[in-house]
């Protein structure tokens, strides 16, 4: 009888997609998915190729190969480091961007965990992600890694605050926090065409948090090699790597949700709609994931007092007269 429960439990809708999709193995495919694609992507910009000899198709297991190489590879740690803190940060950075998939709705029930406060907790997770990140940095021990650490501190207190107000605009359109409930409020027009002021806040936010150029000024390789995680090699490298596109793709999903419709989109015909829904999602958030990873091979790195400037004196005014606008069309819709 125990056993049955307990295959029943395995085999359960709920277990499914904690394990497969929109659960670890689709987490985990959409992040190679992402480094591989930009990797082709910068090297088309530049008139190179990219990855081509692992895999037949366009070097797609390159990515595989790398993570592979990464793990063989010796673990350095510096004698100025703080010896358990510097083995758990790197742990602790990948799991936290974990923590925002469960709450992300891929169409009509495919949510791992719905709440009628979903977005409250993505914000809660969005703001606690940095810290083991400075963390990794301090206990590093050594002076670049210090130096990220404060770039990257001034960069988070100046860019999270715009964020919060571009979703304080989604929140007063939609009546909610359920982010089932925000993407069902757009059924007549994407917020991007109602809130376009927040959505242009969002997105710079959102590449200010990844720090994907042009703010990737806390692990600026030409000035302070790789900055806040120089020490990291071996599989603590890769682990903050993976932690980076995880929270990446997971802000472009989120984007996706509360401005783009989400999976919102025309039925496909002979296509039942628990198969075309998460596609639309899909398809949305690879087209915001182009325009992020372009901006690699297109734009150059800002300066720190230009960073500033933007978020404080560019960013928060105008979230705020979006989040002023979102009043005002409130009782019309």
């Amino acid at each position: 009888m125990v056993l049955e429960q307990i295959l029943r439990a395995l085999v359960s809708k709920e277990m499914v997609m904690v394990l497969f999709f929109p659960g670890i193995t689709f987490i985990t495919a959409l992040s190679m998915f992402s480094l591989w694609f930009e990797r082709k992507l910068v090297a088309r910009v530049a008139l190179r190729l990219g990855p081509v000899h692992v895999g037949k198709i366009g070097g797609i297991l390159q990515v595989i190969s790398d993570g592979v190489k990464l793990i063989s590879k010796e673990i350095i740690i510096p004698g100025t480091a703080n010896r358990l803190g510097f083995i758990l940060m790197p742990i602790i950075a990948s799991i936290f961007p974990l923590l925002i998939y469960p709450f992300i709705p891929f169409g009509g029930g495919w949510i791992i965990y719905p709440s009628e406060i979903g977005l409250l907790l993505i914000f809660a997770v969005v703001a606690l992600s940095p810290i083991p990140l400075l963390l990794a940095a301090w206990v590093s021990g050594t002076k670049y890694p210090f130096i990220g650490m404060l770039r990257l501190a001034f960069q988070l207190f100046a860019y999270e605050v715009p964020m919060f107000l571009a979703l304080a605009s989604v929140v007063v359109l939609a009546g909610s926090f359920n982010l089932e409930k925000i993407v069902e409020a757009q059924a007549g027009a994407p917020f991007i065409f109602l809130l376009p002021l927040s959505f242009l806040v969002f997105f710079i936010s959102v590449l200010a948090e990844s720090e994907r150029i042009p703010f990737d000024i806390p692990t600026a390789e030409q000035e302070i090699v790789s900055g806040w995680m120089a020490e990291y090699s071996s599989i603590f490298f890769e682990l903050l790597m993976l932690a980076a596109y995880l929270k990446l793709n997971g802000l472009a999903l989120l984007a996706t949700v509360l401005f783009l419709g989400g999976w919102m989109g025309p039925p496909i015909p002979f296509m039942p709609r628990e198969i075309y829904e998460p596609m639309w999602m899909i398809l949305k958030t690879m087209g915001l994931l182009f325009f992020i990873l372009l901006f690699r091979g297109v734009y150059p790195r800002i300066t720190m007092d230009r960073l500033l400037d933007i978020g404080w004196r560019v960013l928060i005014p105008l979230a705020l007269i979006n989040l002023f606008f979102a009043v005002l069309l409130t009782p019309i819709i």
